[in-house]
C-alpha cells in the first residue's frame, strides 16, 4: 500500500491547523500591541507572521515524514497514524507559534 496519500493528508490537515491557530495568534497580538505606535506594531506583526509561517511549513513536513515513517517502520493503521501525526504536529506547531507571538511582543518592548 502506498504511503503517500496519508502522509499527504496529514500534512494538509497540520497546515490548515495551523493556519487557523496562527491567524487567532495574530488576532491575540494585535489586541496586545494596542496602543504602541504603527512601526512598532507592524515590526512586531512581521517578525511574528514570518515565524509562523515557517513554522506551519516545517510542522507540516514533519506531520507527512512521521506518518510515512510510522506506517513504513512501524506498520501501524493509517487512519491512527495520520489522527496521532495531526496531534503531534499541531502541538509542536501551536507551542512555537505561540512562542512566536511572546518574542515578538518582547521585541517591541512590552
Amino acid at each position: 500500500m502506498s504511503n503517500k496519500r496519508p502522509s499527504l493528508i496529514s500534512g494538509i490537515l497540520t497546515i490548515v491547523l495551523l493556519t487557523l491557530i496562527g491567524l487567532v495568534l495574530l488576532f491575540v497580538e494585535l489586541i496586545a500591541l494596542n496602543g504602541f505606535s504603527t512601526r512598532e506594531g507592524m515590526i512586531a506583526l512581521g517578525t511574528a507572521f514570518t515565524c509562523q509561517t515557517v513554522t506551519i511549513i516545517l510542522a507540516g513536513v514533519f506531520a507527512g515524514w512521521l506518518t510515512r515513517l510510522v506506517i513504513t517502520k512501524f506498520n501501524w493503521n493509517s487512519i491512527l497514524v495520520v489522527v496521532m501525526a495531526v496531534v503531534a504536529g499541531t502541538f509542536l506547531g501551536g507551542v512555537i507559534s505561540f512562542l512566536a507571538v511572546i518574542f515578538s511582543i518582547m521585541l517591541v518592548g512590552v
